[in-house]
């Protein structure tokens, strides 16, 4: 420790006791120490002295601006009510201003008007117009067949509310696989380089499903219940549904659906509804309810798409 640190602990009182006495002793005996902590006092008390000096300055420059502002104080408060007058005396001045243009302008307006000259009106001939019929309008009963086209579309009831999902695709002339075969795209269920996960019969599979051979992937993956289980039962949904084996896919796809691990859950309801798709309308019924549960949740990975499928319904 340097003998300035050692005499600013001594005069700041901050030595502990036996190395109080320590110092004090040699402080006894050493005349250069004692004149060095002489001097030290000397400059805080100094110090001290400039700091109270500063401080009783400030104190007076804040006396001096509170007696300015107490002194500024009354005169605002006289003017205040002198603004508020000259506002007044402005508006009056211009409201007389505004009667004054008024008066002047109905004295100049007492010529007597001009005579109204009434003209005939010009009557162009009508063109006739052709209303052309989009759609047959089916005969009802209640009108009869040599009735207009006017009278009927008059006597036609109110439209009815449009029907349901289920009945949209009625004699709609559709082609559903080309539809479907549009939707599915494989990397929304496998990634285009997957990489390997450890499992063999489950990285073997994968392989053959990405060089295209489905019907091995079909007869040599058997989930064996392990942490890639429903990984292979996935591939083997979508190594049937490639090789249009779609009553089989349809019901991977369910199995899938039923353990509810996601996202696989979430895939295979969509893979199920392009499955049911490449079958209609002979599982009408089915395809509509498995589109209705991924529509009614807005948050499902495939809601945009099943909605756009069910725009093109």
């Amino acid at each position: 420790m340097s003998r300035f640190d050692q005499i600013e602990r001594y005069l700041q009182g901050r030595m502990p006791a036996e190395e109080l006495r320590a110092f004090e002793s040699e402080l006894a005996t050493d005349t250069e120490l004692a004149a060095l902590v002489r001097q030290h006092r000397l400059e805080r008390y100094g110090m001290e002295l400039l700091v109270e000096r500063d401080l009783l300055a400030k104190m007076q420059a804040w006396d001096r601006e509170t007696e300015l502002f107490q002194q500024v104080q009354p005169r605002r408060a006289v003017l205040r009510p002198m603004t508020w007058v000259l506002r007044a005396a402005a508006v009056l001045a211009l409201a007389a201003f505004g009667y004054w243009l008024l008066r002047d302008t109905s004295a100049t307006s007492t010529e007597p008007p001009s005579s109204i000259v009434r003209t005939k009106p010009e009557i162009k001939p009508r063109v006739p117009t052709v209303r052309k019929r989009q759609q047959p309008i089916p005969q009802r009963e209640d009108v009869p067949a040599e009735a207009p086209l006017e009278d009927v579309a008059q006597q036609t009831p109110e439209e009815p509310a449009p029907a349901p999902i289920e009945e949209m695709a009625d004699g709609e002339d559709l082609d559903y696989a080309a539809l479907a075969d549009e939707f599915f795209r494989e990397r929304d269920f496998v990634a285009p380089t997957s990489s390997k996960s450890g499992a063999t019969g489950y990285d073997q599979a994968l392989k053959n499903f990405q060089d295209g051979k489905y019907n091995e992937v079909i007869s040599k993956t058997i989930p064996d219940g392990g942490a890639n289980a429903v990984e292979q039962k996935e591939l083997l949904a979508l190594a049937q549904y490639k090789s249009r084996r779609y009553a089989d896919a349809a019901t991977t796809f369910r199995g899938i659906m039923a353990a509810g691990q996601q996202p696989y859950a979430q895939r295979a309801e969509w893979g199920l509804v392009l499955a049911l798709l490449q079958e209609l309308p002979t599982r009408k019924g089915e395809f509509y309810r498995a589109l209705t549960d991924i529509l009614r949740d807005p948050e499902h990975m495939f809601y945009s798409k099943a909605k756009r499928l069910e725009e093109r319904l």
